[in-house]
């Protein structure tokens, strides 16, 4: 007796449970952020403006140049830009570079010039984490033109 008594109770409180915490919130709709400032390309910036496919402001653009061309190339051939590469960049572009997951871009479709390469790890893009502060300049631009090498 005791135990259906239990076993009731328990499968009440189930029930309870699953009622109170049951269905589904309606999807919200996604609104479209304005484009910002950083994003529009000012008509005096069109020597530095970014390809349009890399959606990096011409400032960022023009903070990798300066970084590429300040940074040592001794350095930078030091470091194993395939090392780092799959220690940082493996988890959502895949080893060879065409996993795309996680809203990553696939890197043997990939046309932007060292500078911007530079760019999207140093600043990030979208859900892409910023690098700077985590590897050196020098590893960032070593796994950027590893990156050269991943396309077809």
């Amino acid at each position: 007796m005791k135990f259906k008594a239990v076993t009731i109770l328990t499968i009440l409180f189930s029930l309870a449970l699953l009622a109170g915490c049951g269905g589904e919130e309606p999807k919200k709709k996604k609104k479209k952020k304005p484009k910002t400032e950083q994003t529009k390309a000012k008509p005096a910036e069109k020597q530095t403006a970014p390809d349009p496919t890399s959606g990096m402001s011409a400032e960022n653009i023009a903070k990798a140049k300066e970084l590429v061309s300040s940074t040592d190339e001794d350095a930078v051939e030091a470091v194993d830009g395939k090392k780092s590469y799959k220690k940082f960049c493996s988890v959502c572009h895949g080893f060879k570079g065409d996993m795309a997951i996680n809203g990553a871009k696939d890197l043997t479709k990939t046309k932007t010039n060292l500078e911007e390469r530079v760019a999207q790890i140093y600043f990030g893009k979208g859900l892409m984490t910023p690098f700077k502060g985590v590897m050196k300049d020098e590893e960032i631009i070593s796994v950027a033109k590893y990156v050269a090498t991943l396309r077809k």
